[in-house]
């Protein structure tokens, strides 16, 4: 299989709550990267590509940044990036690769 992502993802299944451009919304992280994160649960929320996103993931933090495209049940999320975000990035996968392979799997 040919994965071309910018990052590597992890699976993961934590609860998160946040809005998109105001409109609030819960749902569910499916998986996530140091570049965005998979959220599904919200079969009936109305969004499109770039809206505005912020959100807070349960065992991660706060996080911001714009959907990428519709997912089934859900959306793709590309993180805003800053030189503090690119710092934590860079900090962030130091502790996923810390955990190990199977830490985050749902």
């Amino acid at each position: 299989m040919n994965d071309s992502r910018a990052a590597p993802r992890y699976a993961a299944d934590a609860r998160v709550r946040g809005s998109i451009d105001g409109q609030s919304f819960e749902g569910h992280l499916r998986d996530v990267s140091e570049t965005g994160a998979a959220i599904t649960g919200m079969s009936d929320a109305a969004f499109e590509n770039n809206q505005f996103v912020q959100m807070h993931m349960e065992g991660i933090g706060h996080r911001q940044g714009y959907v990428r495209r519709q997912i089934p049940d859900g959306f793709a999320l590309e993180f805003e990036m800053d030189d503090e975000d690119i710092e934590r990035k860079r900090e962030f996968l130091k502790s996923i690769r810390a955990l190990g392979p199977d830490a985050l799997r749902g």
